[in-house]
């Protein structure tokens, strides 16, 4: 299985629990592939050395949170030049239509697709080469990434056809509970990295000051019931991200807040919380301050990394009819 990250942006306790933690067994039942994929960050203007550093603080982070590169393997996207080079022939078998069909490229162009960078456009195919170089049969992702899967296995697909077999053609693993964890100011909206309301989220490297007030600003449904349903969805939002920092059922939440109101239920809630995050932040904080060591892991993931990508791609080779003669 595969799965990647990008480095820039505010990495969050829905990072955590929506991806991150579905990630951390798999790596005792699969070959796990996991990228910081930095490329996918330069399709807006970057720092490049900020770009670095975020890049070794979410490597840093991920560690911290449960992945280990004795049991997966952990690189950069960038150092492993085979992705830049299977994109470009996914581009070209790719249409036009179907990149100007996603949605998170019309929603980040906002109409204006004229202005915006052609990588905006097209890294949905750098996205399929990530997967498809390591021939991974699942995806673990979130509900708003299944239209890129569903480009993936059509670009695998394609080529299959056109070419001969050489991908494997990926499922989309999406885990129901904790899939979407939505912004603490606004649950219509997803918690994300790239969101700038510092108030919708909570960083993983929050002091537990600021998650006590984020928590205690987080908006509420009307009424004083704990309850999730439907027509609740902010508490049932915190009743979710209760349920998976705490391993408790929602129901057995419910009751225990039962007639508490909310002001008790956000007490509770940010204790479990600074509770949860505390011993990740100890790690990082050990593994920020070996930068040596930090970039000696992305080495050797990359190493790994690199010897089953070049056996796809000499495989992509041969079949197109690209690169040098065998």
């Amino acid at each position: 299985m595969f799965s990647g990250i990008q480095p820039t942006g505010d990495f969050h306790l829905g990072n955590l629990l929506g991806a991150v933690d579905n990630w951390v067994p798999l790596q005792d039942t699969h070959d796990a592939y996991y990228c910081v994929v930095d490329l996918h960050a330069a399709t807006v203007p970057w720092d490049p050395a900020a770009l670095r550093r975020e890049v070794l603080s979410m490597t840093a982070l991920l560690i911290a949170c449960g992945l280990d590169p004795e049991r997966s393997i952990l690189f950069v996207q960038s150092h492993v030049p085979y992705h830049s080079e299977l994109c470009w022939i996914l581009t070209c078998i790719a249409r036009m239509g179907e990149l100007r069909r996603m949605v998170q490229f019309k929603e980040k162009s906002k109409g204006e697709s004229e202005s915006v960078g052609v990588g905006l456009l097209t890294y949905p195919a750098l996205q399929a080469a990530d997967v498809l170089l390591y021939r991974a049969h699942g995806v673990p992702i979130g509900e708003d990434q299944r239209q890129h899967i569903e480009l993936m296995r059509t670009l695998a697909g394609r080529f299959n056809q056109t070419f001969g077999p050489a991908f494997v053609v990926p499922e989309p693993w999406i885990r129901e509970e904790g899939a979407r964890i939505r912004a603490l100011d606004n649950p219509d909206e997803k918690m994300s990295k790239s969101t700038p309301r510092p108030a919708s989220k909570i960083l993983l490297t929050d002091s537990p000051t600021i998650i006590a007030k984020k928590i205690r600003s987080a908006v509420t449904d009307s009424g004083r019931e704990v309850r999730a349903a439907g027509d609740k969805p902010a508490i049932t939002n915190l009743l979710t991200i209760f349920s998976l920092v705490t391993k408790t059922p929602i129901p057995e939440l419910e009751e225990r807040y039962e007639g508490t109101g909310y002001a008790a239920f956000k007490v509770a809630l940010a204790d479990a919380v600074v509770d949860a995050l505390a011993p990740i932040q100890k790690r990082y904080e050990e593994l920020v301050s070996d930068r040596g060591e930090i970039e000696r892991t992305l080495a050797d993931g990359a190493s790994r990394a690199e010897a089953e990508a070049g056996a796809t791609m000499a495989d992509v080779r041969a079949k197109t009819g690209l690169g040098p003669p065998a």
